[in-house]
């Protein structure tokens, strides 16, 4: 069971961060963890999110409205980095609970990218010309507005007067934070994104990823690569983020399966982002209290790289996964050259989902 806290606003960073380490502490007393382990003893976050809302002291004092070109160019910032979107939650992608606009159909996003362009014509629109032009392309593909990496159900509605016209934007890509200090380091992200995105465009226009979105971007390389290049950004316009909190933003232990050193050449095994299907009809299960998915599907990512201090070259080795090949390819990050790719496998038959002939690997076997 997953206890709900709606907190009430905080004017700053720092009185966020006091609010959610005396909520953290009080859940600690009552039993309460912000995760939960799977079924084999994976740790996963506690499956109730950790969703952010961005608004002002009044639907009027909107940074969305007082800045009307924020919330368009927030909507291309999102789209062209995918690590907004998949590194701070477990079960992104278009079945998930907040999809991202590229992850609909073609036709809508074609829609999208006329939508955005028509909105910079125009001087200075209004709230509801604002809500009216991009509501329609932020639900999921089954229409649903709830669903949504952005949600604006509150920020101005026509028909829904009150609860309605808030002026606020909901970022539902955020699984629950593991403490209460990571939770404001993403509070802080996320305002300084408004911020830097209220006063200057750094999207230049939508992205068309294809497969890259859910094959690279799938990897935790390329979102870390990603993220850095957000915050490279952030650093540019004046807004960058203190390093304490850039680093609470990149650690994620929960990732780290484990590792291997071998004659000089570490093989290092993280959990990568897995796209779990919806099994049956998305209409028929919006009334229940969850979806039917199939989470019988794993992905990870393995990497080599040279053991500290070693001299090793990587290119001789080469890395198998229950008698397959791997692909490798060469990369770089922050450590030094490596050599990096994926597997995906099943590790449970699902009572109901695809594919009921591939069996089962409860363990999976790797060669280096």
């Amino acid at each position: 069971a997953v206890l709900e806290v709606n907190h009430a606003p905080a004017c700053d960073a720092s009185s966020f961060a006091r609010a959610m380490r005396e909520t953290f502490a009080a859940a600690a007393d009552a039993g309460l963890e912000p995760y939960r382990l799977q079924y084999d003893g994976s740790v996963a976050d506690s499956g109730g999110a950790g969703h952010l809302t961005l608004g002002g002291p009044s639907p009027d004092a909107s940074p969305f409205f007082v800045a009307p070109r924020l919330l368009p160019r927030l909507v291309r910032y999102l789209n062209r980095h995918p690590a907004l979107s998949y590194w701070f939650c477990r079960f992104p992608g278009g079945c998930g609970q907040s999809p991202r606009t590229d992850e609909g159909t073609r036709e809508t996003f074609a829609e999208l990218e006329l939508a955005l362009a028509r909105l910079d014509r125009e001087a200075s629109p209004d709230p509801s010309l604002l809500a009216r032009t991009i509501a329609p392309f932020l639900v999921d593909p089954s229409g649903n507005p709830h669903r949504s990496e952005l949600n604006v159900e509150k920020l101005w509605s026509d028909t829904l007067p009150g609860r309605g016209r808030l002026g606020l934007v909901e970022f539902r890509a955020f699984g629950m934070a593991r403490s209460a200090e990571v939770l404001a380091a993403r509070a802080c992200l996320l305002r300084a994104l408004a911020a830097m995105l209220s006063k200057v465009d750094v999207s230049h226009g939508l992205e068309r990823w294809g497969d890259d979105l859910h094959d690279r971007f799938a990897l935790p390389l390329h979102l870390r690569r990603d993220l850095m290049a957000v915050a490279s950004d952030l650093a540019s316009a004046g807004l960058a983020l203190p390093p304490a909190v850039l680093d609470l933003l990149l650690a994620d232990d929960a990732r780290v399966v484990g590792c291997a050193t071998i004659d000089g050449v570490t093989l290092e095994i993280e959990q990568a982002v897995e796209f779990w299907p919806l099994v049956g009809d998305v209409a028929s299960q919006d009334g229940g209290g969850s979806r039917l998915v199939d989470a019988s599907t794993v992905r990870l990512q393995l990497a080599l790289r040279a053991a500290d201090g070693a001299r090793t070259s990587l290119h001789a080795w080469h890395v198998g996964a229950e008698g397959y090949a791997v692909r490798l390819q060469d990369e770089h990050d922050a450590r030094g050259p490596i050599k990096v790719g994926a597997v995906r496998y099943r590790s449970f038959v699902p009572h109901v989902g695809l594919h009921p002939a591939i069996p089962a690997l409860p363990q999976l076997r790797l060669t280096l």
